[in-house]
Formats: structure tokens, C-alpha cells, sequence
């Protein structure tokens, strides 16, 4: 009737053990050198072996009625045995326990390299109760030269069960415990049982989430898979976050193993005999009326529910940002060899050489998105937006994206360049290779970054990217210099886990509002860099040059938004600004702010100094969250100039907004935003665009409502072809300010 399972570890450890009895048989006398001369403390050999099915008086052949573990060297015997403990005689180090965690009586004795239990007792009269039974070995327990089991990393633990197996699996212990705080951002969860799990019930049964979102997210381990493994023998169950992301800071992290459920649905987890892990005598359980969940000292169960475990607890915070430097340091000099795409994009389109010009963000990664068979085909005349395509293998996973912005120094022979994507996740800024989307490296030293952009001043050879950083009510401005620059390579450390060696020393925090969202650079007049500071619900507007504030705005409600353009040839800074909403206006608004210094030559606005909100409008306006403004620039296919236009995506409904200015009066006295169109692209739209190099042809929009890009032609009425691209939020070109 006995069924035996030996783990290949305990295999290996019977070979080893058979080759040390032989040779000591030969070496007679020196058995006892040979065993000092072992440094090291493991176990070779246990019997019953692991798993094994045995009689109540422990009669299988090659018991002998006890428990046998046989070690690779000899023992500490105080290690093992306490006098004093009249109850079984064993010390704190070795415990043998039933399934319900309670010690058994019984006589323990060590003979050199063997502990040897006697379980059968005059109180049981001699057999074992039917049940499971286990043995532990601490990592404590030493050899007589001092060395721990395990090198004393872990303990060794063994089972076995009277009769059939058909015993359910118990938690013994789990780590982090529920409700546990400040707990690193590194540490595993170890979740241990009384007998070894079957490593293919875990491979859909467990997982650890992001609790403080809605819905809960998944924490990747490490590579980017599930980071759920078996330890010891199958007696751990582990899950080991992502070296390079971790868990976020200041959350609620949930840990949830699916136990037997009750419809039989779920594939729960189960030892090695398919019995499934539920609710059992192994933990003091207390039914909550409130929950109707069961609640244990370890986390909480829904036995009658759907059987899924839960353990819940709270990570520490973060390192507090870097501290304000003198603005004005030397910025980085263009490399003779690097082409601004946003200079040259006008006459040779270089960013489509590729094809791959669009980025799409989604909840945990960046999706590259390939327009070459839409626009080869667009070139014959024949729109078809069914030929645009995600680029395997997106979406290319960095934890929690928020601003994307590429460098517009690139290389115009390899078609190279660098984009920067913010991780919320590890408060970073990942350095992408714009080939491939591969992780670089990592700008460090953040608070809470939400965006990026950047500023390229080319008369004067500067480049800066402007991170927002929310809980710093700050911009982080990092000379580009700080950088290495090397198209033929990559910049920073070549680890994906190791921050950029930039120097920090030469960054320059500058305050704006309270909870900047959003930066956005003024990448064509290359003079002004603004925030939206949604918590106090107004912009900052700082100058480049010297990275001075140049005034801080009221603006609408919880401002997460803006975009800059031009009117009269760059004589006048125009911003539109997205207002998800409050008190006053529950629906959102849009805000547009205009800079006008007194300028010459007669044309309207000339004679006016005007710098501030100039008009905040609620109509067709439902909870926005993404503006884009197209800057004013001729077209080279066919001379005309494109119009100075902004997209406002209305996330709170499924229109985007085209806004074109309303100049009246004399010497433009009013200039407000006018909605030429509304566009229905599908729910929640989130960003939305006109192609930046065919403005007059195609409109692209982020539709976060069903996870796809939304493309469509902006002068006719025809519903937008749908391309999915999975949970996007977000996407950037080259032309993304």
C-alpha cells in the first residue's frame, strides 16, 4: 500500500550517503577522522523519505519503527536533546508535530551523524493515529565544529503520513505577517506549509497585487514573470519581486493563493497527491460577520466563498529628493554627428525612416506601434488604417509608465535615438534604446515623478529634460551633459538595474505649485517650460535660459494637462490647459494661457502685453486628462501651413475636441479657444493627436475605454479604425513637447 516519493535532492543525498557507508566500512578506524573533517551540516538521508505512506507502527521495511535523519557530519547533541523537556526530551531546534501543529510525545537520541526519533509511545501504545506528521530541523542546529544546517540558511523539513495521503495541505507559517508594516521593497514572501506543494498548481494559484489601485495590479517578479517558485523541497512557497522594480512605496500589497473552491472552477493549490489547500485545523480561524471571511493570524480565507487566501501588508517610503541647485549650469553641446530631428522632420522625415514612430503607454510597459504599411499605402493613395501594428514583443514592460518624450539628438546613419519614459513604480526615469525599447539604465533621486520633457535650445547648444516630480511640488531639471551620448552605444550603466551615472550634483530642482502632473516644454520657441499643478490648481511657467519662475496661474480645477503653440510666427506663446475637474466645475475645463510681449510690425496683439489665463470654458467639456497642441510650420508635400490646432481627449466621454483660436477686435483684443469639431472616438479617451507630419490627413487617439488607438481621417465623417494595443493610456512622437 505504500506510495514513495523521493525529491531529487533526497535522491542525490542517498547516493552520497551510500558512497560515505561504503568507503567508512573500508576505512574502519578512520570513520572518526573522516567525519571531523567534514566542515559542512546537511542532511543526507531521512527515513521514512519524504511524502512516504506508512503503518501505524512505522513496520515498513527499513523504518525500524522510528524516524531516521542521517546528516553529513556529527552532531551537537546538546543541539538536539533538553532533559529538562520531560515531554519529548527535544530541544527548541527540532520539532515533530502533527497537522495541527501540535508537538507529539516521543524519544529522541543522537548517534554521532543521526537523529533518531521514537515516536511510538506507551501514551499512544505503540501505533501513530492516522494523519500526517512532520519533522523540523532549524537552521540553528550545529555540527560538532560549529557549523549550522544549511550553512544556516534555511531549515530542513521532512513529512510522511500514516496511511493514505488524502490530507489537505496546511500554512504553516508566512512572512511578511498580515497587516505587517514598513516592510523593503525587495522582500519576498514565503509562504510555508506542513508538507511539499506540487510545483504545477502554482503556476495560475498565486499571486501578489498592487491593492491600493482599482482594480488591483499585478507586482511582476522577476524577468517579468509571476516570481512564484517552491523552496525546500516544495515545503516554501516563494514569491521574489523584480530586482529592478520592487514593490511601490507606501502601499498595500496583497498576497492571494487559491485554496479548494467549493463550485470547482478554480485550480487551487495542492500537494503532491492533488489534495488542495483550504481552511483547516492548522490555524485558529474566527468567522468575520462583517466580511464573511474567515480570519486567521496568518491572513484571511473565503472557504465558503471562492476559497482564495489573503495576505495583505505595508511597504516603506522613499528617499526624500535631491536638494535645489543654482540654476544656470553648463549644458551639453550637440555632437557633430547627431541630427535635431526636430529640426530637420520638416524636410526629410527621418523619424519615419523607421516606421515606428509612434510609443503607446500602457498600465506596466511601452508598445511601439508601426505606421510603415499604412503610410506606403497612403503614399498610392489608399487609406487603410488597418495596416498599422504593434511591433513584437510589446508591450515592453519598465512598472508603471507616466510621461514619454524622446531625445531630439539622434544619429541620422543608425536612425538612433534615446527616449526617457518615467516608472512611477521605482520613482525613476527609464533611458530606452529607441531600437528596441530596451532599459539602459535609470535617472534616480526622485520623490514621485509623473512627467518628462525637454527643452533644446540649439543657438545655444543646451539641452535640458524637465522631470515633474508631484510630491516635491518641483521640476527636476538635469543637464543633458550628465549623460554620456554614444550612438554606437548606450548611455549609463549596462545593467537595467542600476541607475545612470549622472551627475546629480548638477541638477537644478525648481519649485513650482503644489503637485505637478505634467511638463511641457515650448520645443519650438526653445524659451519656456511650464507645469500643471493640480493640487492648487494652476500652472508654472519657468524660462529655460535661466531656469527662473517666470509667474505662477490660476487656472481651472485639478489641472493634469497642457500644451504650447505659436501665433504670428512665434511672436506669441500660446498654451491650452486640461482641467480634469472640481467643485466648481464638476465636468472639467479648459484653460488657455497666452505670453505677448509689446512687438512691432502692426499685427494683431502688437501692442499688448499680455501674460496669464486669458479664458477658462466648460462646454462639450467632460473630465479631460491629455491636450496636444500642433505647432504652426510649413508643410513640404504641399506648401500650405498647417494650422495652429489643439486636441483635447475627453476622458470623462468618448470625444476628443478640436480647438482652433477665436482672434476678435481691434489688435486682437479677445482670443479665445473656439471647438471647430468633436470627434467620437470610443470610451475614455485619454491623449489624442493630428499625425504630426500629415496633420491634414489623419487623427490618432488613445481610447483607454477598450484598449486601442483610435485612427481616423479628421475631415470625414467616418468612424475611427480601432487598433488594439492592450491598456493603453498614453502614446508620444517625436513631436510630443
Amino acid at each position: 500500500m505504500n506510495r514513495i516519493f523521493v525529491a531529487g535532492s533526497v535522491a542525490l543525498a542517498f547516493a552520497g550517503a551510500l558512497s560515505v557507508g561504503l568507503s567508512t566500512a573500508d576505512a574502519g578506524k578512520r570513520k572518526s577522522a573522516r567525519f571531523q573533517n567534514e566542515k559542512d551540516l546537511v542532511v543526507t538521508l531521512v527515513t521514512p523519505t519524504l511524502n512516504q505512506e506508512v503503518l501505524p507502527d512505522l513496520s515498513d521495511p527499513g523504518l525500524n519503527g522510528v524516524v531516521t535523519v542521517r546528516f553529513s557530519s556529527p552532531l551537537r547533541k546538546r543541539d538536539i536533546i533538553n532533559n529538562q523537556n520531560t515531554f519529548n526530551r527535544l530541544t527548541s531546534k527540532v520539532e515533530f508535530f502533527d497537522s495541527s501543529f501540535s508537538r507529539l510525545p516521543g524519544e529522541p537520541s543522537v548517534r554521532r551523524n543521526r537523529l533518531i526519533f521514537r515516536p511510538r509511545t506507551e501514551q499512544n501504545q505503540g501505533v501513530l493515529a492516522q494523519g500526517q506528521y512532520s519533522l523540523n530541523v532549524k537552521r540553528n542546529v550545529r555540527n560538532r565544529r560549529g557549523r549550522m544546517l544549511n550553512f544556516g540558511l534555511s531549515d530542513f523539513t521532512t513529512t510522511f503520513s500514516v496511511g493514505t495521503d488524502v490530507y489537505n495541505p496546511v500554512l504553516h507559517r508566512i512572512s511578511p505577517i498580515e497587516g505587517q508594516t514598513n516592510i523593503g521593497l525587495q522582500q519576498k514572501i514565503v509562504a510555508t506549509f506542513n508538507e511539499p506543494i506540487d510545483s504545477s498548481s502554482i503556476i495560475s494559484s498565486a499571486q501578489v497585487q498592487d491593492a491600493s489601485t482599482n482594480p488591483p495590479s499585478v507586482i511582476p517578479g522577476a524577468g517579468g514573470g509571476s516570481g512564484i517558485s517552491l523552496e525546500r523541497n516544495g515545503f516554501d512557497l516563494v514569491f521574489k519581486p523584480d530586482p529592478c522594480f520592487g514593490y511601490p512605496p507606501k502601499t498595500t500589497i496583497q498576497f492571494l493563493m487559491q485554496g479548494e473552491d467549493p463550485s470547482g472552477t478554480a485550480s487551487p493549490v495542492t500537494d503532491v497527491f492533488g489534495n488542495a489547500f483550504k481552511r483547516d485545523a492548522g490555524l485558529h480561524w474566527s468567522f468575520n460577520p462583517a466580511t464573511t471571511f474567515w480570519d486567521s493570524p496568518l491572513g484571511t480565507i473565503a472557504s465558503e466563498g471562492n476559497g482564495i487566501f489573503r495576505m495583505q501588508f505595508q511597504t516603506k517610503g522613499v528617499t526624500p529628493p535631491p536638494v535645489g541647485l543654482a540654476p544656470g549650469s553648463p549644458q551639453f553641446n550637440l555632437m557633430p554627428t547627431a541630427t535635431p530631428c526636430s529640426q530637420q522632420i520638416f524636410f526629410a522625415p527621418s523619424c519615419y525612416a523607421t516606421g515606428r514612430v509612434l510609443l503607446a503607454t500602457t498600465g506596466t510597459g511601452i508598445y511601439e506601434i508601426n505606421l510603415t504599411g499604412f503610410i506606403n499605402r497612403f503614399n498610392q493613395g489608399v487609406t487603410d488604417f488597418s495596416l498599422i501594428s504593434t511591433v513584437p514583443p510589446g508591450p515592453v514592460r519598465i512598472g508603471r509608465p507616466g510621461g514619454v518624450i524622446t531625445d531630439p539628438r539622434w544619429d541620422p546613419t543608425t536612425l538612433h535615438t534615446f527616449i526617457y519614459a518615467v516608472d512611477q513604480r521605482t520613482a525613476t526615469v527609464a533611458v530606452l534604446d529607441s531600437r528596441n525599447l530596451q532599459t539602459l539604465g535609470r535617472f534616480a533621486g526622485f520623490s514621485s515623478p509623473r512627467d518628462v520633457t525637454i527643452s533644446t535650445d540649439f543657438a545655444l547648444a543646451r539641452t535640458t529634460m524637465y522631470v515633474a516630480d508631484f510630491a516635491a511640488n518641483a521640476l527636476v531639471a538635469l543637464d543633458m551633459q550628465a549623460i554620456t551620448v554614444n550612438f554606437g552605444g548606450q548611455p549609463g550603466a549596462p545593467s537595467p538595474c542600476d541607475a545612470i551615472n549622472d551627475n546629480q550634483s548638477r541638477r537644478t530642482v525648481i519649485q513650482t505649485g503644489r503637485g505637478p502632473t505634467s511638463a511641457s516644454a515650448d520645443s519650438f520657441l526653445l524659451g519656456r517650460v511650464a507645469s500643471t499643478n493640480t493640487l492648487d490648481s494652476s500652472i508654472t511657467v519657468i524660462n529655460v535660459q535661466d531656469n527662473s519662475v517666470q509667474g505662477t496661474f490660476e487656472t481651472g480645477s485639478n489641472p493634469i494637462d497642457m500644451d504650447w503653440s505659436i501665433i504670428q510666427g512665434g511672436g506669441i506663446r500660446a498654451a491650452m490647459i486640461a482641467n480634469q475637474g472640481g467643485l466648481n466645475d464638476p465636468e472639467g475645463s479648459v484653460s488657455l494661457y497666452l505670453n505677448s510681449p509689446p512687438l512691432g510690425g502692426g499685427f494683431l496683439g502688437a501692442g499688448q502685453t499680455r501674460d496669464g489665463i486669458e479664458s477658462t470654458f466648460t462646454d462639450n467639456i467632460r473630465n479631460p486628462t491629455g491636450v496636444w497642441g500642433n505647432q504652426q510650420w510649413l508643410n513640404p508635400f504641399t506648401g500650405n501651413s498647417v494650422p495652429i490646432v489643439w486636441y483635447v481627449a475627453n476622458t470623462g466621454g468618448n470625444t476628443v475636441l478640436d480647438l482652433r483660436l477665436n482672434i476678435t477686435g481691434l489688435f486682437g483684443l479677445s482670443i479665445t479657444p473656439n471647438a471647430v469639431q468633436t470627434k467620437e472616438v470610443g470610451p475614455n479617451p485619454t491623449f489624442a493627436t493630428l499625425d504630426p507630419f500629415y496633420p491634414n490627413a489623419f487623427l490618432f487617439a488613445a481610447v483607454a475605454g477598450t484598449g486601442t488607438l483610435a485612427a481616423m481621417d479628421p475631415n470625414r465623417p467616418v468612424p475611427p479604425t480601432q487598433i488594439f494595443v492592450g491598456q493603453i493610456r498614453r502614446y508620444a512622437t517625436c513631436f510630443t513637447h
